[in-house]
């Protein structure tokens, strides 16, 4: 069998979820299928990332740069069309191959309408219904997304698949996974509260130094209106007034929409000379923040996944995020959950945490926990069924 796949997003320099969600699962399909043919469609901008890929693996790159989808692999699915085409980070094109598989990875546009462009939403329901006219199988990987799909979109049912987000922990791990967590094992003395990792287990990159010789809460994602910051900025001002809590509040982003209010937000607050935004950071500088912080916050009002929640998991520190859309599914039983409309219940989960040194530690074993319910190998052999057409009940 040929199976295409457009891995344009895979070789983005500035990687968020998406992208990263394709990329790996492209490099374990690599891992583990010797037998199908494979076609990696990439841009102009091809970095070399999949040029030592099995021989099974052939890499075609497709220089339109102006509507590289809906022309260009498009105009390649005439010329050369695969068994199965699919489209793990972006649109389906309008002409595919014998058989289409797109992964949604949410429907955030459909509750957050303002945080989109007009543009972005057009795209997003084109998306959909596009996957719908071809009978195109659609992968999902939260329950809240399929269920979102069923709900918006009701002749989806009969096409959605399951599968299993994949995870690698080695980049953010400072536990073993099912390692019993103490305090030495924490390097906390007896009675702190929380305290910082070792710095030998994982030291910061040299621009965050100066910030990562004190304590500090991190939160990682876009700095925009649906991730709840301003809140967010309101619950550490409340936690703050706590006299013995000192730690700073990191945010680790780019800005999106929403940003001015943020910005006006933490000029507001008492405690703005520590609130620091870090913009977007390397895979290693997120790593470090991970390690070295305290807690985890993530007080997001939707998300699709929820991928922080398992860095934040591997990387052996509490967690707190919301009740609402897949966080629960995603933290299970790892996490405070806490309503995200309320910035007191933010603070009082951070504060809890901080204060119950016996609470951290249950949710960091918790949330190892969790983990073992994720894995790369598993995510790229589920999705192998659904390109081969094969039962993924």
């Amino acid at each position: 069998m040929i199976i295409g796949i457009d891995a344009s997003r895979a070789v983005k320099k500035q990687r968020t979820g998406t992208e990263n969600y394709s990329r790996n699962l492209i490099f374990e399909l690599a891992k583990i299928d010797s037998r199908n043919q494979y076609i990696l469609y990439v841009g102009s901008d091809y970095d070399g990332s999949f040029d030592n890929f099995p021989k099974n693996f052939l890499v075609k790159i497709i220089p339109n740069k102006k509507y590289w989808t809906q022309v260009g692999l498009s105009l390649e699915m005439i010329k050369n069309k695969p068994d199965v085409l699919f489209v793990p980070s972006h649109i389906l094109p309008t002409i595919s191959g014998k058989r289409s598989v797109v992964t949604i990875h949410d429907l955030a546009w459909k509750y957050f309408p303002e945080v989109y462009s007009n543009k972005e939403i057009r795209l997003q329901d084109l998306s959909i219904r596009r996957a719908l006219k071809k009978h195109a199988d659609i992968i999902v990987y939260s329950k809240s997304t399929a269920s979102d799909l069923k709900k918006f979109y009701p002749k989806s049912a009969g096409l959605i698949n399951f599968v299993p987000m994949g995870f690698d922990s080695s980049g953010h791990c400072n536990l073993p996974i099912g390692d019993p967590v103490g305090e030495e094992r924490h390097g906390l003395p007896q009675g702190d509260p929380v305290g910082n990792l070792p710095k030998e287990i994982a030291s910061p990159p040299a621009g965050w130094i100066a910030m990562t010789n004190q304590p500090y809460i991190l939160y990682v994602g876009r700095l925009e209106s649906k991730k709840n910051l301003v809140n967010l900025i309101q619950a550490y001002d409340m936690l703050r007034s706590e006299r013995d809590i000192k730690e700073k509040l990191v945010l680790v982003g780019k800005p999106g929409f929403g940003h001015d209010q943020i910005s006006v937000e933490i000029s507001k607050s008492k405690f703005k000379a520590d609130i620091i935004e870090t913009g977007f950071v390397s895979d290693d500088e997120r790593s470090s923040l991970y390690q070295n912080a305290s807690l985890f916050v993530f007080p997001s009002l939707f998300e699709g996944f929820g991928f922080p929640i398992l860095e934040a998991f591997a990387a052996g520190i509490p967690v707190v995020t919301s009740n609402v859309s897949s966080m629960p599914e995603v933290a299970g039983n790892g996490a405070i959950l806490i309503n995200p409309k309320k910035p007191f219940e933010i603070a009082a989960a951070m504060s809890q945490i901080m204060n119950k040194p016996e609470l951290a530690r249950k949710l960091v074993r918790a949330g190892q926990k969790e983990l073992e319910k994720y894995s790369w190998e598993i995510c790229a052999q589920q999705t192998l069924k659904v390109l081969t057409g094969m039962d993924n009940e």
